[in-house]
């Protein structure tokens, strides 16, 4: 009897197996047809079913917005949803419908959080959700999604620049599309001259992500971010540029050459008017900086001392501090070990900002230089140094605003039985080591309390002086 219980418990097994097996074909194939998984093989297919979670989401939904969703990457099984992101004014902008086939949610995965975007389901939606964080750690071992995802994720940074330029987003998204078909993508290194004051203008440049910094005659006048555009002056007026363009970081650009964009504006005569809206705005501001020497003064300082890399700064009005309180760097110093900040450090008007890591929110020079991929950027928008930290330096000498510092490594472990250890692994060891294997020091910087509900200097101060404040509101440029 009991054999006859092991057989039919065995066909139940055999036949869950067979069932299991059968969705996974099923499931699998159903990716493999999918428009953004054109081309990825089976295998790697395989290992994306096995990684995901089949979600449900009824009609009006928020799949992904502001505050959620930033963590998973989605794939369209059936259903639609709108895709949308805020303009650099603040108005919502639709980017797109999305339908069956299509993804989103990639852009962590290749260092762009699109933090202004929202999904929300048009009717029930059927998705398969993967863990950003999980996928991540397997794309080395999966080529051909990563090059199918890079894909999306190159025409989805291109539709949401355009989407984010005000006198664009207001345009259908078929027609951005239309006028993104005719942008040319350029990358450029910092430093690199873009456009040289009393050059003939040839093109419009769309940053798509990145810095540039406007310069006059060699007084810097204005910086430009991602959204921004620069180039229509000259094109508008026929006349050469009026002042030179360099690139503050490494910058990524959209070039729309000159006779596209005559032809842009014959199309869409609108915009012409709100080009030469915008031109017209920014010969007013030049004018008012090259005749403020304290405003020119301040703009210059913000661009050296790196400040306009960052999106908030600690500030504070030295005029309301008691005189020698210092107790905004003894509260870093006896929650870190350390003064992650120093006070005295650049003159702004009226305010002091601090001394301390900018959070550099593109091109950060410590990202582009360690060698063990240790700083990561956070939800916060801080830049974390993480366990990964060698102790190697390569961020220190990077950073070029000293915001870096090497400390000792807190967890070191030292006694005893630490040292017999240390001495058994010496013996296992090549006689000559390559490298030491317990590093004794490691890379710190601010990294606005990651981890902690408040920010130590600010709770440190008796009368609510020191703030972190958006940058605009100090160094209006």
């Amino acid at each position: 009897m009991s054999s006859l219980k092991h057989a039919m418990r065995n066909r139940r097994d055999q036949g869950r197996t067979a069932h299991r097996e059968q969705r996974q074909q099923q499931a699998i194939a159903a990716l493999a047809v999918l428009d953004c998984l054109r081309g990825v093989s089976t295998t790697e297919l395989t290992t994306l079913y096995e990684l995901g979670v089949f979600r449900v989401f009824p009609s009006g939904a928020t799949v992904i917005g502001q505050r959620r969703g930033y963590r998973y990457l989605f794939f369209l099984l059936r259903g639609s949803l709108q895709l949308r992101l805020r303009d650099k004014d603040g108005r919502e902008v639709l980017m797109g419908i999305l339908g069956q086939g299509d993804c989103f949610g990639e852009g962590p995965l290749f260092g762009k959080f699109f933090r202004h975007m929202s999904a929300l389901t048009q009717d029930t939606c059927y998705l398969l959700q993967i863990d950003i964080t999980t996928l991540r750690e397997e794309l080395a071992a999966l080529p051909l999604l990563t090059t199918a995802l890079r894909k999306v994720y190159r025409r989805r940074m291109v539709e949401a620049t355009l989407a984010r330029i005000p006198i664009l987003s207001q345009l259908l998204p078929i027609e951005r599309i239309s006028i993104a078909a005719r942008l040319q993508p350029r990358h450029v290194p910092r430093g690199t001259v873009i456009v040289k004051q009393g050059e003939p203008a040839d093109s419009l440049y769309l940053i798509e992500n990145g810095q540039v910094v406007i310069e006059q005659s060699g007084q810097t006048i204005a910086i430009l971010n991602e959204g921004d555009l620069f180039g229509e002056i000259s094109l508008l007026t026929g006349e050469p540029h009026r002042a030179t363009t360099r690139a503050l970081t490494t910058t990524d650009l959209l070039e729309l050459p000159g006779a596209e964009f005559y032809r842009l504006i014959n199309q869409y005569p609108a915009l012409e008017t709100e080009l030469r809206a915008i031109a017209e705005r920014r010969l007013k501001h030049s004018a008012a900086v090259r005749s403020d020497a304290a405003r020119a003064r301040d703009i210059e300082l913000a661009v050296h001392r790196g400040i306009l890399r960052a999106t908030h700064i600690l500030v504070r009005d030295p005029a309301r501090c008691p005189p020698g309180c210092r107790l905004c760097e003894t509260g870093c110093a006896s929650r870190h070990g350390h003064s992650r900040l120093h006070l005295n450090g650049t003159p702004i008007e009226r305010f002091d900002v601090l001394d301390n890591c900018r959070q550099c929110s593109v091109g950060a020079e410590c990202v582009e230089a360690c060698p063990e991929d240790a700083i990561e950027r956070v939800d916060t928008g801080a830049l974390r140094i993480t366990n990964r930290c060698t102790g190697c330096g390569e961020c220190v000498t990077a950073c070029p605003y000293d915001a870096v510092q090497t400390v000792p490594r807190a967890k070191y472990q030292t006694g005893p039985l630490w040292d017999l250890f240390r001495r058994w692994q010496q013996r296992i060891r090549p006689t000559i080591p390559l490298a030491t294997s317990i590093p004794t020091h490691r890379a710190d910087k601010c990294d606005l309390c990651f981890g902690y509900a408040d920010l130590a200097c600010v709770s440190a101060c008796p009368i609510g002086n020191l703030r972190l404040a958006p940058v605009e509101e100090i160094v209006p440029v």
